[in-house]
């Protein structure tokens, strides 16, 4: 074992033993909190009840809520427009890099 240095790391800049590494979050016991006494106070019947109304009004064309409800159930797109830095079109099962759709196009 290393012998800790005086800035409570030990000489290869790992945290030493015993050292709490930080403050840590000051917001967090209060976050957890709040989020303990949110969790107390909603049922499943709640949760049913809130989801219901939002497929709802997603099925009568509110924008907002289809959005909300695809976000949650298949995750937030990816943003950048058509592909990300290594050129892939995330469009559909045949996703091509950008040298690959050049090469189809040239044929």
């Amino acid at each position: 074992m290393q012998a800790p240095s005086r800035n409570g790391r030990t000489v290869s800049g790992q945290f030493a033993k015993g050292n709490a590494g930080g403050p840590g979050n000051p917001h967090g016991k209060r976050v957890a909190d709040l989020r303990a006494a949110l969790l107390e106070a909603v049922t499943p019947e709640d949760i049913r009840a809130v989801a219901h109304t939002l497929v709802k009004r997603a099925k009568m064309g509110e924008v907002q809520a289809i959005r909300e409800l695809f976000d949650r159930l298949l995750g937030k797109p990816q943003q950048g427009g058509d592909g990300d830095e290594s050129g892939t079109v995330r469009r559909g099962p045949t996703a091509r890099t950008r040298q690959e759709q050049g090469l189809l196009a040239s044929r």
